[in-house]
């Protein structure tokens, strides 16, 4: 089983999602990797954030874990994590990601309301949507919701 840490970002206010090429349309997610050998779970968040949007971690706070069979065996370790005062220009890294963007708490709200993610609008786009109930990806962005700040550790 390999240890992936997803992580939520926030800014204090909006919060940072992200879509690889092989996400459906539309859908955004927290940012993910996998741990790598000999690395705590706050220098995974840390690095994984740097890699993937070049951003720098203040603070992060453990949530939860799953286990998730897809493609292969992981363990899903959950956290938030606050970026540095200041720091909120995203750097997209192409290699890993599609796009990535800093949304607000009211759209993030109006993603998590949608009853038909999936569908293409009549202008050929597909409306932003987020993970299903079941990923972990959902529980952090509903937390964000319920709670946008992350009030704990040190990164």
């Amino acid at each position: 089983m390999a240890p992936v840490v997803i992580t939520l970002v926030s800014d204090g206010t909006r919060c940072l999602l992200a879509r690889q090429s092989s996400f459906p349309k539309g859908m955004y997610s927290a940012l993910a990797g996998f741990c790598d050998i000999g690395e705590t779970l706050e220098e995974a968040v840390q690095r994984e954030v740097a890699e993937e949007v070049g951003l720098e971690v203040d603070r992060l706070q453990y949530s939860a874990s799953q286990h998730w069979p897809f493609p292969n065996s992981s363990l899903m370790i959950a956290c938030h994590a606050i970026v540095k005062p200041g720091q909120t220009e995203i750097q997209v890294n192409l290699r890993e990601l599609e796009a990535a963007a800093w949304f607000s708490h009211d759209e993030v709200v109006a993603a998590l309301k949608r009853d038909r993610p999936y569908a293409q609008q009549q202008d050929g786009t597909f409306p932003f949507w987020l993970p299903p109930k079941l990923a972990i990806a959902h529980q952090l962005i509903k937390e964000w919701v319920e709670k946008p700040t992350c009030p704990s550790l040190p990164a």
